[in-house]
Formats: structure tokens, sequence, C-alpha cells
């Protein structure tokens, strides 16, 4: 069991909420709202988000209300409305006790006031007066009644088998992922004169190859990693080659296309530093691993969440 996860535990239990382990959300009914509690980025585990579905005939929250509130309440950042849907949004609380009590104290806060402001639980996605339940949808969370999520997980289901069956175009995604790459290039070429190896060359490489392909490959398979790697590769290798053909034409004012032709040569003659050479290239391959990996990861992440769908507490995910 992870450091998190325990702590999440500890918080459901102290919070008289459940806790579902899959998806990280703690969700329950407290002074009946249903609410849940989550992170709305993983990599900040506890900048917790409290969102409930509420809506009031006395209308929307305004600002200087929500301000107002989070300033009462010193564990809350921000409170806010978005149509059917209230969240809030808490500090940074480090220490486990700490995070414990601000996290009860804050949702007593906030259901207390939505109480006096005349707000019902209501369906976020209808708006009905319903009965509703949680949900994570396409990597999202929602409260949904019944009807709504009926209908939603079978717009999903839909979705899903129409991009399953539309064919990849990897020609058009070879293409897509040459354009992209030449953005890489120019970047590449654009630090090297001067005379710098930036990260963000190698970042910029891995993202506009990949993108590139995905936008007109329509389709960014296994077969697309592939392939966008490949061309990385090549064009990554042409970026350092063009950044050293252009110091040496400032150098020497040779004809640009005479020192592309010879730099084999040049290279194999020791006129060009070979350690130095060698360094930069393989710099500005190890930077465009650090953007391809994660790129891929999030990209078939990103798919993945698309064609999610199941309900909080439950371990079918769809």
């Amino acid at each position: 069991m992870s450091k998190i996860t325990k702590n999440y535990e500890q918080l459901a239990a102290a919070t008289g909420l459940r806790f579902d382990g899959t998806r990280n959300v703690l969700y329950g009914s407290k002074n009946g709202y249903e609410i849940m509690v989550y992170a709305d980025t993983p990599s900040y585990p506890y900048i917790l988000t409290v969102a409930l579905g509420a809506k009031s005939p006395m209308g929307m929250l305004g600002k200087a209300e929500t301000k107002q509130f989070a300033k009462e309440n010193k564990a809350v950042v921000s409170l806010s409305q978005d149509g059917n849907v209230v969240k809030m949004v808490l500090k940074n609380m480090a220490k486990q006790s700490v995070l414990c009590e601000g996290l009860g104290n804050s949702i007593n806060a906030l259901t207390s006031y939505l109480r006096s402001k005349g707000f019902e639980p209501c369906c976020q996605f209808c708006g009905q007066l319903v009965g509703t339940a949680g949900y994570e949808v396409s990597g999202s969370f929602m409260h949904l009644c019944p009807d709504c999520a009926g209908k939603l997980r079978q717009d999903i289901t839909l979705s899903a088998k129409q991009k399953q069956q539309k064919n990849e175009n990897v020609i058009g995604g070879i293409v897509g992922a040459l354009l992209g790459s030449l953005i890489g290039i120019l970047c590449i070429v654009f630090f090297g004169q001067l005379d710098r190896v930036a990260a963000v060359s190698g970042v910029v490489m891995a993202v506009c190859t990949i993108k590139g392909y995905e936008l007109l490959g329509g389709k960014f398979t296994k077969k697309g990693v592939v392939i966008s790697i490949v061309i990385m590769v090549i064009m990554t290798y042409v970026g350092n080659s063009l950044t050293w053909a252009i110091a040496i034409v400032r150098e020497i004012g040779a004809d640009f296309f005479t020192v592309v032709q010879y730099m084999p040569t040049m290279l194999a003659e020791g006129i060009i530093d070979k350690s130095a050479y060698w360094y930069n290239l393989v710099l500005i391959y190890v930077f465009t691993l650090l953007g391809a990996v994660p790129t891929v990861r999030a990209n078939l992440k990103e798919r993945k969440q698309e064609s999610s769908f199941g309900q909080i507490g439950s371990t079918n995910i769809m």
C-alpha cells in the first residue's frame, strides 16, 4: 500500500467518507449532499478538490461571495460554481492531521453555506433535483442521475467503437510527423547558433513529431509510436548536422551545400571536433527522449481516459 493510499484512507475515516482506491477518490453523503474529494492534479495529491452537484433558485454564486467564503475559511483556496457543479479547492496541507481537520471543517462549512443559499442537491448534467451517484466520465468526476449516467455510458461506448473502426492513415501520419519534426529542427538550429544545446529543443522535436503524426494520421497507435521515434532519430541527426554546417559556413565563408556534402569527410579527418559533435548529438537525443516518453504516455493515457466510464466505488471500469 502506498503512502498516498494510506493517507487517503485515513482522510476517509476521519471525515466519514468512503475511499475508492481504484480512482483515488473519497465519496459519500455529507449533510444531505453527495460529495467527491479528489486531487485535480495527480502530481499534487494533497491539493484536494471537493465537488458536489447542486443549484439554487436564487441563482449562481457570485465572485464576491465565493471570495468571502474562502477568506473566512483558512483551509480553502477557492470556491467556484460552474453550471450545476460547485467546487472547493483546499490548500496544500502536507501534515496529515492538519489535512484531516481542514478537510472535515471545510466540508461542513461548505454544506452549511450552500444550505443557507438555498442550494439543493441535483444532477450536474441535467440539473434535476433527483438522487445522484458519483461517476468517472472520460477522466473527469461527475454527479449523475441514473438517466444521465445511462445516456453518457451509451455515448462513450458508441464513440469508442467509432474510433476503433476508424482507419489509421499511416501516410498522412508520416507526413504530419515530418512536418512536426521540422519545427524541432528549427529549434535545434536556433539554439545551436547561440552555442547552446537547450533541453527545449529535444522536447519540441518529440512533442511536435508525435502531435503531427496524430493530427494527420487520425489515430496514434503503437505503429505511430514506432514511426514517430524513427523520424525523431533521423531528424534530430539532421538538425544537429545543419547546426554544425551553418557554424562552419559562418566561420570560413564556404558554400553551405558544399559544407553539407563534405561534413562526413571533415568529421573523419578531424576538421570538425568529433567529441564536441557527438556530445551535442547525444545530448539532444537525451532531451528528445525526455520529451518523447512523457508525451507518449500522456497521449496513450488520454486515449484511455476518453473511453473510461464507471461508478465511483465500483471496480467496474469501461
